[in-house]
């Protein structure tokens, strides 16, 4: 209950409480805003659970406690998707996400509090609540991780938008309902209209009259002396056109927000790879490095001096045919740019773990010249004896 009390209570107004029941009215084009962000928020938080965060000992790769934390299992109740979905969105709601490592376990802080602020020494943080649990003590930097991708809440600044957008969108659908609702005309006698009477009689008995004929699909309307019924044909419009040409101008504000390609938001992608480059290069990576320096942040300069560190490889999240970059992979191995192992690695297979697989490899076309002209002795080193003969002319 506690979420959707805190929502629901800082947006629209509870009618009664009874119980552990609320009972709301909620506007409906509040979940145009909700699903444009919820659209938005999802793509960047799957991406970066679809992220591999690589751990370097001295330099050299390692698949070790940390990469299990981080990768598959933070705490013993949620994986690394549900993990890093959290710390995503909470840095989007809430502008920033604060991890407790507890008993070498990472949990998600549901709400904190930054009891005093220290700009040299860094900010205490006390009054962290993780599901039910209230932890009593006061938190270092050095013992939490804080995600914060800048001083801007980027939620607050949307909700700033919605508000004027909300008014159009209220507008057009009000005169879409309106321009398309039965309408009757009622004719009465002109005698009648006069009578004192009438417009009590019209309030109880003609109007309820009325209200059951429109409602019911199958209905009779008796029609009294003096009384005509008519329908309205006046011209409606029938087009859905402003709505939804609204709902699509506040979606691509939304992505134009976190840096989100229109087209993605739409699902109207005509053009994958390009879009999809994008929107790893200006919504994805400034997430990545946000954690990526988080992480590293808290482990300490001396352990990046050392080459202890850790790295976010986003590689994974591009869907890769091994057929289209066949040619690729060839010139990736051919050139000593990597190896066997390394380029399974790079497509997310295992690696093959044997002592060729694991060895560069260069071409004959990139071998170095000194070797080449060394190789060419015996015979056809005349070339190499060129420049030495044009100095000693």
């Amino acid at each position: 209950m506690g979420f959707f009390k805190n929502f629901f209570s800082s947006t629209i107004k509870t009618k009664y409480l009874k119980g552990d029941t609320v009972v709301i009215d909620i506007p409906s084009s509040l979940y145009y805003k909700e699903l444009a962000i919820y659209t938005a928020v999802s793509m960047l938080s799957n991406a970066i659970s679809r992220s591999e965060i690589k751990c370097f000992i001295n330099g050299k790769e390692q698949k070790n406690e940390d990469y299990y934390k981080l990768n598959i299992a933070p705490n013993i109740n949620e994986t690394s998707s549900i993990f890093w979905h959290k710390v995503v969105n909470k840095m989007v709601w809430d502008g920033e996400t604060v991890v407790v490592d507890i008993g070498g376990n990472l949990y998600v802080a549901d709400s904190f509090m930054v009891e005093e602020k220290r700009p040299v020494k860094g900010d205490i943080i006390s009054n962290v609540q993780v599901g039910v649990i209230n932890f009593r003590k006061k938190f270092q930097p050095k013992d939490i991780y804080r995600f914060r991708l800048d001083d801007k809440n980027v939620k607050v600044l949307i909700d700033g938008v919605w508000n004027e957008y909300d008014k159009v969108l209220s507008a057009a659908k009000t005169a879409f309902v309106d321009s398309n609702c039965r309408k009757y005309k009622l004719k009465v006698n002109a005698m009648k209209a006069g009578d004192e009477d009438f417009e009590e009689e019209f309030k109880n008995h003609i109007a309820n009259k009325l209200k059951d004929y429109l409602k019911e699909g199958n209905a009779v309307y008796p029609e009294f002396d003096g009384y005509e019924l008519k329908a309205d044909e006046s011209k409606k419009s029938t087009s859905t056109k402003d709505l939804i040409e609204e709902k699509q101008d506040f979606f691509k504000t939304v992505a134009a927000a976190f840096h989100i390609p229109d087209s993605m938001m739409s699902g109207n992608i005509t053009n994958m790879k390009d879009i999809i480059d994008i929107f790893l290069t200006f919504g994805v990576d400034p997430y990545a490095d946000c954690i990526e320096e988080a992480l590293n942040k808290r482990a300490g300069v001396n352990n990046f001096i050392n080459k202890n560190f850790y790295k976010v490889d986003t590689g994974r999240i591009h869907h890769r045919d091994i057929f289209e970059i066949a040619t690729g992979i060839i010139n990736l191995v051919s050139s000593a740019g990597f190896s066997i192992d390394e380029v399974r690695a790079k497509l997310g297979e295992e690696p093959l773990n044997e002592w060729w697989s694991q060895k560069h490899f260069i071409t004959k076309n990139f071998e170095e010249v000194e070797k080449y002209l060394k190789s060419e002795e015996g015979g056809t080193n005349e070339k190499a004896k060129i420049l030495p003969n044009n100095t000693d002319r």
